[in-house]
């Protein structure tokens, strides 16, 4: 475990008093949590700008885990956070406060820096411990196979059953509470951005819940609930079902709760405790943090009967008419104490979060002073790390082996890096979906991110390639986003990586790579992104993404029978494999073509001058595809391990198409064929091709270059970890601009004054009113029109409204 970056932010000036020193439970503390997308949100009982202590309350922040700095606040309200939580799909935010307000944000416009409220809920007097969403049903698991096993046989996506069933089955949503009263609620969506609450009692009598922790198991929530009464704790345990009886939305829900065996704490000790579940799905095992830490599993236990007492038929028994009275037994479930973990230093445990995914089976454990990450079949810490929470925290860092002390007087931006607050304590911990990375804030909200290595630091190099690869693999079907497991490789084995991977795609049956192909190639090219010498190869693949997207807007408008030779353009849509005869031949006759005449050609084609910018980038394209094929970079290329466009077969089939497709639209592009038909033979280029290649690049200097300037902790920066940043201000020192070759130098390749979508100037010059902005790779984009111009363009723009073509958050910025 090793820190990757810590925030900071200025020091209140005036302090409450023993805010940071007490164990009381009942004062609430910042929390994070971090969603499937890798957003971490985060609470601040002040807003993180102000330091003079005049905006006390709630506060709720998101960021991404590449660029900590650049938060956004979610909403405020009057009174402290008290819990938080992400959809399985990460993109709802479910909040809640002390005073029993719950509300579920969305994003809007897919905007991470803007949020709008869909529903809320209100339980009046009651303080929110923990809150869930339903389980959507949709579930991936690794099973037990060998690694050269195809990806569908070895990971597979179970319906398994939803908390809340529609009509047809389908799952609905909503979620689950736990008060501070033991009070149990249901909370489902309705009209008006209004919900229908629907309550009920873990125990008959109430009890003051300190904690609480809710999991997913056949279809059933999991409820463990932390009480205290007294110098006595323990933890109440409860099965809770969800059902509508009526298939309406409108309808009520009605909830059921099946009390469990409560654990029974020995330790007679006020000091806060921490339950949580071990896995959020299939759960077996819980999780106990107070004094020490304690696993606790449910097993089934079977008490023997005397033959007087029993009463019908031998519970458990297959035997008709319960079998012989002699062996009559009760059979129930009870807890057993699996293992101890002591805490170290005579601290108390702050927080305990487990594992999501049995990928990685790792728990971590937060003191106020430090993290402890410990697996489940050792009875000791596998690490431990002190957290620094201050610029003047060197002697606790020097106590822990491992842990970094930031700078004296660091330079970010145009100041100085805030001291931070040498009080703050570490109070909440959370791991990432796939066990990459370690979340952690503490009382002055300020984030602290540590690495896990993958699968351990002494692993020989061959099995931590084939971890990795597991775990990206897994990314690939859950559709989860990997940055987390990105950030953990080292720089030695991501060539390693990456070709694995590419072979191990390769090798899986052809609907697997159809269905999965635009995510293999984001994953390729967030790869190769990782590497400062293989930014040629991202940009390449990012091109050639954006050339897929175009021709899938030019399929949808070609579906039709058209007459003429628009029928050759059809009939390229209805082959997929570029090997075939006819698909070859289809290609030769629209290519030997000068131009497509006729008046019903051309009232076919119409609807595709819609895409005429996307159709434009694509000849560029082409024309930076032949000119890496010039002598002086033919020779380097060829040593090269990454990508190029002119060494893949599919890609020039490809670029063939859009040419033809943009000829026939009059964009251009007649002098690019012949040379692309030459290189789709797969014969290595011969002098004269290479000549055809040069004089055709001479004419149009047009190029495109998709590596984009950047500024970002994925970035291949070369800057040690670990990393000291500012809330609110942007890192200079990691500022990334990737060179272009000289064949892809151009007056007119793509840069941040142009959208990198659709392929045109943002306006405004250089200070453009409003655009949309990535984080991760730079890109820019325009705002989606409204209403949408043409519905080729819409279905064009509609791929990448919802992420970045790189998969990150859109960020809206704006001048005006």
């Amino acid at each position: 475990m090793e820190l990757i970056y810590s925030m900071r932010r200025k020091p209140l000036k005036c302090e409450p008093p023993h805010f940071d020193g007490t164990t009381d439970p009942e004062v609430v503390r910042p929390i994070c949590t971090i969603s499937t997308c890798n957003i971490i949100a985060f609470s601040s009982l002040t807003e993180l700008t102000d330091s003079d202590g005049e905006t006390w309350g709630g506060h709720v922040y998101v960021c991404d885990l590449d660029t900590p700095w650049d938060s956004h606040k979610v909403t405020s309200t009057v009174h402290p956070v008290s819990a938080l939580e992400w959809d399985g799909e990460g993109k709802q935010l479910l909040i809640a406060t002390t005073v029993g307000e719950v509300s579920v944000y969305g994003q809007k416009e897919y905007l991470l820096n803007e949020w709008t409220c869909l529903y809320t809920a209100n339980f009046p007097g009651e303080s929110i411990k923990k809150a869930t969403f339903f389980h959507n049903g949709r579930r991936v698991v690794v099973l037990e196979k060998k690694p050269d096993a195809p990806i569908s046989d070895r990971i597979q996506m179970l319906r398994a059953t939803p908390t809340l069933k529609g009509f047809g089955g389908v799952a609905r949503s909503g979620l689950c509470v736990v008060t501070g009263t033991g009070l149990v609620g249901a909370v489902t969506p309705g009209e008006a951005a209004r919900a229908h609450v629907v309550t009920d009692c873990l125990r008959a009598v109430r009890s003051h819940i300190a904690t609480a922790s809710i999991a997913h198991k056949n279809g059933n929530l999991l409820i463990a609930a932390g009480w205290r009464r007294g110098s006595k704790r323990g933890v109440h345990c409860a099965v809770c079902s969800v059902s509508r009886p009526n298939s309406t939305r409108s309808a009520p829900v009605s909830i059921q709760l099946q009390p469990l065996p409560t654990v029974y704490l020995l330790d007679d000790d006020v000091t806060p405790m921490s339950i949580s579940w071990w896995l959020r799905d299939d759960i077996d095992s819980l999780l106990i943090a107070g004094t020490n830490l304690t696993v606790w599993k449910m097993t089934e236990r079977a008490y023997p009967v005397h033959k007087l007492l029993s009463k019908g038929p031998v519970q458990g028994s297959t035997t008709p008419g319960g079998g012989p009275k002699a062996a009559d037994c009760f059979n129930t479930v009870a807890w057993q104490q699996a293992a101890v973990w002591q805490m170290e230093g005579g601290d108390s445990a702050t927080h305990v979060s487990a594992a999501r995914l049995p990928l990685g089976a790792h728990a971590i454990l937060s003191t106020p002073r430090a993290l402890h990450l410990l697996a489940r079949d050792t009875h000791h810490y596998l690490v431990s790390r002190a957290v620094v929470t201050s610029g003047a925290g060197a002697g606790a860092a020097e106590a822990a082996p491992g842990a970094g002390t930031p700078p004296k007087k660091p330079k970010y931006g145009h100041g100085s890096l805030p001291s931070g607050a040498s009080c703050a304590t570490v109070w909440c911990v959370e791991m990432s979906a796939l066990g990459g990375v370690v979340v952690a804030v503490d009382t002055h909200s300020q984030l602290h991110v540590y690495k896990l290595h993958q699968p351990a630091p002494d692993i020989p190099t061959p099995l931590s390639v084939q971890h990795v690869t597991s775990l990206l693999e897994y990314s690939l079907v859950s559709g989860y986003d990997c940055l987390d497991v990105l950030m953990t490789l080292k720089t030695n084995i991501v060539e390693a990586v990456y070709e694995r991977l590419t072979e191990s795609f390769q090798r899986q049956p052809p609907s697997f790579q159809q269905y999965y192909f635009h995510s293999w190639l984001k994953l390729r090219i967030a790869l190769c992104s990782l590497s400062p010498s293989w930014q040629s190869s991202a940009a390449s693949l990012t091109s050639l993404q954006l050339c897929y997207a175009a021709w899938a807007a030019c399929s949808s408008a070609l579906r039709d029978d058209k007459p003429d030779c628009v029928a050759l353009l059809t009939a390229l849509l209805d082959d997929h494999t570029p090997s075939l005869p006819e698909h070859d031949k289809n290609l030769l006759a629209l290519e030997a073509k000068a131009e497509i005449s006729g008046e019903g050609a051309l009232q076919a084609l119409q609807p595709l001058q819609a895409l005429r910018r996307p159709l434009q980038r694509a000849l560029h394209t082409a024309l930076t595809a032949l000119a890496a094929l010039q002598p002086p970079n033919l020779h380097q290329l060829q040593h090269h391990n990454g990508y190029e466009l002119w060494s893949d077969p599919a890609a020039i089939t490809l670029l063939r198409k859009l040419v033809v497709v943009a000829r026939a639209c009059g964009r251009g592009g007649e002098a690019l064929s012949r040379p692309l038909a030459r290189l789709a033979a797969g014969a290595p280029p011969k002098p004269d091709l290479l000549e055809e290649c040069a004089c055709v690049c001479a004419q149009f200097p047009a190029r495109v270059w998709d590596a984009l300037p950047r500024r970002c902790l994925a970035a291949p920066h070369a800057k040690g970890w670990p990393l000291y940043f500012e809330y609110g201000v942007e890192p200079e020192s990691l500022r990334y601009v990737p060179e272009p070759p000289a064949y892809a130098q151009s007056d007119i390749a793509p840069t941040l004054d142009m959208d990198s979508i659709r392929y045109m100037y943002l306006g405004g010059g250089r200070r453009a009113a409003r655009w949309r902005r990535c984080g991760r790779c730079g890109a820019r984009a325009l705002p989606a029109a409204a209403p949408a111009r043409h519905p080729l363009q819409k279905a064009y723009d509609g791929r990448f409204i919802a992420a970045c073509r790189c998969g990150g958050k859109w960020t809206l910025v704006s001048n005006v």
